[in-house]
């Protein structure tokens, strides 16, 4: 087994413990649901039996009153409580139908969860045996499995069937996350605000107090999703607006991450030999993306308080540099990140752009991040 076999095998075992790991979550957020469903229809039938013993009374006091010789006296009162009484237990019989039939979805849901986690688990364990076994090859032939085993970057014109790779792969990963946030976040908080509809629907006419709580938690429930929906309208849409002159973009980007990140100075000079220069869209946007990348990794991971940002643009190519006085950046960084991390997306957009890009840095000097690509307009 070769390395490029072996890292094949860790990409596909990654993968897969991501996938179990959702699944598990997945499967543990159904039972939940399910539960709290048969709480709720146990509690409805507690409320319809209530109801049928109130309903008995007054049928009783109406019935009890009559005889042959009683006077004709109107049971209209009687009658309209029976009526609402009814009424009542009527829309209560519809919810706990309704709550039936979400819990059959979800218990048909948790068989093919259970049927899907037995076999990443089973893939999980195959990928373990060929590891194993690999390892005692080598073991009973003196070697150190980890011995030689290292990912090499990939530099442009290098392996163009290994960047591509990379790409497909990151392409497909984040159709998968998005897919994933909308089925996690969007689809499954309707079905839980449909839920709580439900519940609110009958509480209306039986518990006022707990209704009033239930609507807030639909409220917040529905804000919740509809930051979620922002959020991913975010990932899907480039919000960069083309027709606006390079310059002026940049200057609107510095702007922002200084609103955002008030506690970081940040130090940015923009020199543009032509102010009026029309950059194809596809430079536009991909610069923006690539510069959201390196100051994303800033705040998050450096713990700078101070960045100086250079760019050059021309008709030829655009120059960036960006130093920070954080606590610098690991060598080996691309190997300690995972593939689908967004400094080994940089790497393929500056790749595809036919880029260079430099990334170093040390505990004392900070980390500094050079790219540059060529453009034309």
């Amino acid at each position: 087994m070769d390395i490029s076999q072996l890292k094949n095998i860790e990409i596909i075992q990654a993968a897969n413990k991501e996938m179990l790991d959702y699944f598990n979550k997945k499967f543990l957020s159904d039972l939940e649901d399910i539960q709290s469903l048969k709480t709720q229809s146990f509690e409805i039938d507690v409320k319809i039996e209530e109801l049928e013993k109130t309903k008995e009374i007054y049928a009783f006091k109406s019935t009890s009153r009559r005889n042959v010789f009683s006077p004709i006296i109107s049971d209209n009162t009687e009658d309209e409580r029976n009526k609402i009484i009814e009424a009542q237990i009527k829309d209560l019989g519809d919810v706990k139908a309704t709550l039936g039939i979400k819990i059959k979805s979800l218990e048909a849901s948790l068989h093919h969860l259970k049927k899907r986690l037995a076999t990443l688990k089973e893939a999980s364990d195959a990928i373990d045996a060929v590891m194993n076994d690999y390892n005692d090859e080598l073991s009973a032939e003196g070697k150190d499995p980890l011995e030689g085993f290292e990912f090499v970057e990939d530099t442009a014109g290098e392996n163009v069937t290994g960047h591509g790779y990379n790409i497909l792969m990151q392409e497909a990963f984040n159709d998968t996350y998005i897919s994933t946030l909308l089925e996690k976040h969007v689809k499954d908080g309707l079905i839980g605000l449909n839920h709580k509809l439900d519940l609110l629907s009958y509480l209306l006419t039986t518990d006022t107090a707990r209704a009033k709580l239930t609507l807030n938690e639909v409220k917040q429930s529905s804000e919740s999703i509809l930051k979620q929906v922002d959020d991913i309208h975010n990932m899907l849409a480039d919000n960069i607006d083309t027709s606006k002159p390079i310059w002026s973009l940049l200057d609107d980007f510095v702007m922002q991450i200084r609103d955002n990140h008030p506690e970081c100075v940040i130090d940015a000079s923009v020199e543009c030999t032509d102010y009026e220069i029309n950059l194809h869209p596809v430079f536009t946007i991909n610069l923006i993306k690539l510069l959201s990348i390196f100051f994303d990794n800033i705040f998050k991971h450096s713990n700078a308080n101070h960045i100086d940002f250079k760019i050059s643009i021309n008709q030829n190519v655009i120059d960036v540099l960006l130093v920070d006085n954080g606590v610098g950046i690991d060598p080996n960084y691309l190997n300690q990140s995972p593939w689908y991390s967004n400094l080994h997306k940089a790497h393929e957009v500056i790749y595809l752009l036919g880029g260079s890009l430099n990334i170093s840095g040390d505990l004392l000097s900070g980390t500094k991040v050079r790219f540059s690509f060529p453009v034309q307009g």
